[in-house]
């Protein structure tokens, strides 16, 4: 299948066409990264980013980096632990993620795995709920694209129930697709923040995806990403963590953005953005992101000649929170108005 333009990436022989510099340690990597000329330089990584027990019993390198990104480290929010506590609590979750994302400042570079952050509520489903960096960043580049290129996303009206005020509201969203000649993604939402209220951080922190079944032939509408719908736990018989959890995509994060922006056009609400649970890449994020569209990975894994490939999910994800750690929380993660301008002007060409 054939992404789009505005999301298409350079292709290996492009990248070996360019100046190719290698990388054979992985300190001060997130540096030789951010000083990349993405129009005449790539970088070779000589190196594993991802930790080598994920290698145990992978038969490759790709099966190694989906277990990482499955049961890799989630920096774990320190959120209240109860439901009653979230309602006490005056905090959001800006000011936790803010918190948290800072102890990586306290870690070598080469010290941070960690593929994300996730939260685990105690009330309601009490399942998991994960959020690759990757993602991030995609999913504020597929905002872009649907505000500029394709109609935007389409929200519809939440039935202003009572319930909303203590559970939050199910919103349904249609998401373009990356992909050329797909249809749009529809799906819900459920308990999104948009009343405000003390309930809200303990309903955002339940925010949860779920497929919209047609009312006729109950048959479910194409409402996920083929990488949601198979994607498989590499459950390991040690663990004692169930396979269940939730990970928020691209298509969700571009979703939830697209409700704090119907809320504020049309009702003047902030409650949606001031509980947004998703951290917002500045535009230096947005930049250094697309700057890793400019490296190979020389993997002896692969039977070609070369043996050269892309990054993984993972390894991205690795690489991002590494920047997390040497830049800090408001530099990287924290979108600013002033500073960075519109989301939807975001440059993601790797040059600004």
């Amino acid at each position: 299948m054939t992404k789009k333009s505005f999301f298409r990436e350079k292709t290996l022989t492009e990248l070996r066409d360019l100046r190719v510099r290698q990388a054979n340690t992985e300190r001060n990597l997130v540096d030789r990264i951010a000083s990349l000329d993405v129009d005449s330089e790539s970088i070779e990584l000589r190196l594993r980013l991802i930790p080598g027990y994920f290698f145990i019993n992978a038969d490759n390198s790709a099966e190694a980096s989906r277990k990482c990104l499955k049961h890799g480290e989630y920096l774990t929010l320190s959120h209240p632990k109860t439901q009653s506590d979230c309602n006490n609590s005056r905090e959001i979750p800006l000011k936790i993620r803010s918190r948290d994302f800072e102890k990586l400042k306290e870690l070598k570079e080469e010290q941070i795995d960690y593929v994300g952050y996730s939260v685990r509520p105690t009330w309601g489903d009490r399942t998991r709920r994960v959020v690759p960096f990757t993602f991030l960043p995609e999913g504020v580049k597929l905002f872009t694209y649907a505000e500029n290129k394709a109609g935007g996303i389409k929200v519809s009206s939440y039935d202003d129930a009572k319930r909303v005020q203590k559970e939050g509201a199910n919103i349904v969203v249609e998401v373009p697709s990356r992909t050329v000649g797909q249809q749009r993604y529809r799906f819900r939402l459920n308990h999104v923040p948009v009343l405000r209220g003390a309930e809200n951080l303990a309903s955002v922190l339940l925010l949860k995806p779920s497929t919209i079944h047609d009312e006729a032939t109950k048959e479910p509408l194409r409402g996920r990403t083929p990488h949601d719908t198979f994607y498989m736990r590499y459950t390991w018989a040690t663990d004692q963590e169930g396979s269940d959890v939730i990970t928020y995509y691209p298509h969700d994060i571009a979703s939830y953005l697209a409700i704090i922006k119907e809320e504020w056009t049309k009702n003047k609400n902030l409650t949606p953005m001031e509980m947004n649970p998703f951290a917002l890449p500045s535009q230096h994020q947005a930049t250094f992101y697309a700057k890793l569209d400019n490296i190979i990975v020389y993997d002896p894994t692969l039977s070609s000649k070369h043996k050269l490939r892309k990054p993984h999910l993972a390894e991205k994800s690795i690489l991002l929170a590494r920047a997390i750690g040497k830049y800090g929380h408001d530099d990287f993660c924290f979108w600013d108005w002033e500073r960075d301008g519109a989301l939807k002007n975001y440059d993601w060409s790797g040059r600004s």
